[in-house]
């Protein structure tokens, strides 16, 4: 999809389970519980709008794996079970940390159950899948405690509306249903000192410094035909990294990093916020991941493109570093907090 609409289709498709992508649709949800709380009062434990900044402890009874004083943010970057909040740990079947993200969600959206429905099911239906008209999805089979690891059952069109909503920034058919804040956290590194590929539930472009089954993020190598997700200023959030990570330069000319969702077998969902492009695919095993499909398309979108024309070098030398973003509306602001 470019500009939110379709551009090329390929293959047949139907629902079927796209595994670890879901972890990116946890994130979604995460943020839209967020957005919806984001007014409500503070009076104790498990009342208030959901922050990314709150303690677990905060939301959950019971921390298990969990330390104590991990934060939402840590739990999303995959470090909140390390005692010294520092290191990346893939959090393969979300038993260790993310699945309780379900608990918090629960927890939060009780506040106003008459309005966001009975459990995190009916929420993500009344605010996700009705409004993107995802019609042929379902996670956990409909189950009240969702598994934020995988169980996300899909087709290719539904997973590139949830990609649209992320690259056009929380915005879906001029509905804002995601803070601006959230979706800059979802898609640049949560925790430099531990993963530089790896944002709230969600694969990075990195140059280097990436581990986990994302590698630096985009196939098995980072990508230099794409921009790579880089904060503006360090320390960052919660992150107390002081640079990027990287052996090299930690500028870019635009803040227009590359992010994915990636499940098993070759699941994936690119966002490139430069080019107002997503990219979906299932099944695309041994392809080279988002960077393969980022090449497969690449030349038909270059031939079109008014300055390079087919010029597939030179575009690269100009989109790589993140000097080149047509189709960017306006300058992605980092949060402040």
């Amino acid at each position: 999809m470019r500009y939110g609409k379709l551009c090329h289709r390929s293959g047949t498709d139907s629902a079927a389970e796209i595994w670890s992508a879901t972890k990116t649709l946890g994130a979604v949800v995460t943020a839209m519980a967020a957005y919806e709380t984001r007014d409500f009062p503070r009076a104790g434990a498990k009342t208030g709008g959901i922050s990314d900044h709150d303690l677990a402890s905060y939301w959950l009874d019971s921390l298990g794996q969990i330390n104590s004083e991990a934060t939402l943010a840590h739990m999303m970057g995959m470090v909140g079970h390390t005692a010294g909040l520092e290191s990346y740990m893939y959090d393969t079947v979300g038993s260790v940390q993310i699945n309780r993200l379900s608990d918090v969600v629960n927890a939060a959206i009780a506040q106003d159950s008459t309005r966001f429905g009975a459990n995190i099911e009916a929420f993500t239906q009344k605010f996700l899948f009705e409004p993107l008209g995802m019609q042929d999805s379902t996670w956990s089979s409909g189950s009240a405690s969702k598994t934020y690891a995988y169980t996300w059952s899909t087709t290719i069109d539904d997973m590139l509306k949830v990609g649209t909503l992320i690259t056009h920034r929380g915005v879906y058919d001029g509905v804002r249903h995601i803070d601006d804040a959230w979706i800059y956290k979802m898609t640049h590194p949560s925790f430099e000192n531990a993963n530089t590929a790896y944002g709230y539930l969600t694969w990075l472009n990195a140059y280097e410094g990436g581990t986990g089954p994302g590698g630096d993020g985009s196939g098995n190598s980072s990508d230099p035909c794409a921009p790579f997700a880089l904060w503006p200023a360090y320390p960052h959030g919660d992150s107390k990294a002081t640079d990027c990570g990287y052996s090299t330069s930690c500028d870019q000319a635009n803040d227009i990093g590359v992010w994915s969702a990636q499940g098993l077998g070759g699941q994936f969902i690119v966002g490139h916020f430069g080019l107002d492009l997503v990219i979906a695919a299932k099944n695309f095993s041994g392809g080279g991941g988002p960077k393969g499909l980022w090449a497969a398309i690449r030349p038909a979108l270059v031939a079109e493109d008014p300055m390079f024309m087919g010029d597939e070098t030179a575009f690269c030398a100009a989109y790589g570093p993140g000097d080149y973003a047509p189709d960017l509306q306006a300058p992605i602001v980092a949060p402040m907090d």
